[in-house]
């Protein structure tokens, strides 16, 4: 990755922000308790006309989705766009996005989970930074922690450099490591492998995390990313959260019990002979707290991995 990115225009209290569906059907009552937060924010959200509606897996089909999506982007007066929910979607609309309308009205994109290539392709294709943090109908609802609303606020208002702090590091490096800072759901980083929307991870900080996966598929998706050369030219990588699956292995290799999995031995084990940082423990992801990250801007990762600095060289 090479396009400088810069941060959006700043958004806050007073402003209007977008609130869309490009994923799974929206509940009502976890929409109304995140629009009642986001109002309590001081922000003033606007929906997407298909937050109610609802198509087989999606909220409504992928031209409704599409079409609700670009007439939030095309409303100059949203200061930002927000997202209810992840679920599974954000794939199958990604050929229709239209790049050149949200180049026309730069601002802030902010979301996580199935919306991993839609905010990286806001990086690579518009130069801005795009935000991996909470969603409308999920943690909004739920009620953000101290840390997380200012996080969240910070993030909107471009308030960098940031100090997250991390967990014990699984493989420290010599010197002190910097790059964009890029990645997500490492499910959507696997999916997007060999096609257009693949991102490219080439000198990044690479993230990432993931939900209700057993121990097997996350090797497995750790091993897709290896085999495929995109991690031979990454500077680090920091994992957030893992929360597992008691899910059955692949025929032959017994069940596994999430609640012994070793996650950081077997992540250790499945990136073994790089010689990057590999940090552990940012708190950002499906489980609480989920901080907001900046994806695009430049990250610093010290020699201990102790700590990520964001939006500093």
């Amino acid at each position: 990755m090479t396009q400088p990115v810069r941060l959006p225009p700043p958004a806050g209290p007073g402003d209007r922000v977008g609130v869309a569906a490009l994923s799974g059907p929206v509940d009502p009552e976890r929409l109304e308790s995140g629009m009642a937060a986001l109002s309590g924010l001081g922000f003033v959200p606007v929906p997407a006309d298909n937050l109610a509606s609802r198509h087989g897996l999606f909220a409504g089909s992928d031209a409704e989705r599409l079409a609700a999506f670009h007439r939030l982007a095309a409303d100059p007066s949203l200061a930002a766009i927000l997202f209810s929910r992840g679920g599974y979607g954000v794939p199958r609309i990604l050929p229709g996005i239209d790049w050149d309308l949200l180049a026309r009205r730069p601002r802030a994109y902010l979301g996580y989970s199935d919306l991993t290539p839609f905010l990286l392709g806001v990086v690579s294709r518009l130069g801005l930074a795009a935000f991996h943090g909470p969603l409308v109908a999920a943690e909004l609802a739920r009620g953000l922690s101290a840390d997380e609303e200012a996080s969240f606020l910070g993030a909107l208002a471009g308030r960098y450099p940031a100090v997250v702090p991390l967990g014990a590091p699984l493989r420290s490096g010599p010197e002190e490591v910097s790059g964009p800072l890029l990645g997500g759901c490492l499910s959507l980083l696997t999916a997007t492998l060999g096609t257009p929307f693949a991102a490219d991870l080439s000198g990044s900080l690479l993230f990432w995390e993931d939900v209700a996966e057993p121990a097997y598929r996350i090797d497995r998706m750790l091993t897709h990313l290896r085999l495929s050369g995109s991690l031979d030219t990454i500077r680090g990588m920091i994992v957030g959260h893992i929360t597992a699956a008691g899910a059955a292995g692949p025929a032959g290799a017994g069940d596994v019990e999430a609640a012994r999995v070793d996650w950081p031995q077997g992540v250790g084990e499945a990136l073994a002979g790089f010689s990057w940082p590999l940090a552990w423990g940012l708190p950002s992801g499906h489980a609480a707290p989920n901080r907001t990250l900046p994806l695009g801007l430049t990250a610093r990762l010290p020699a201990d991995a102790a700590q990520l600095v964001l939006g500093e060289g």
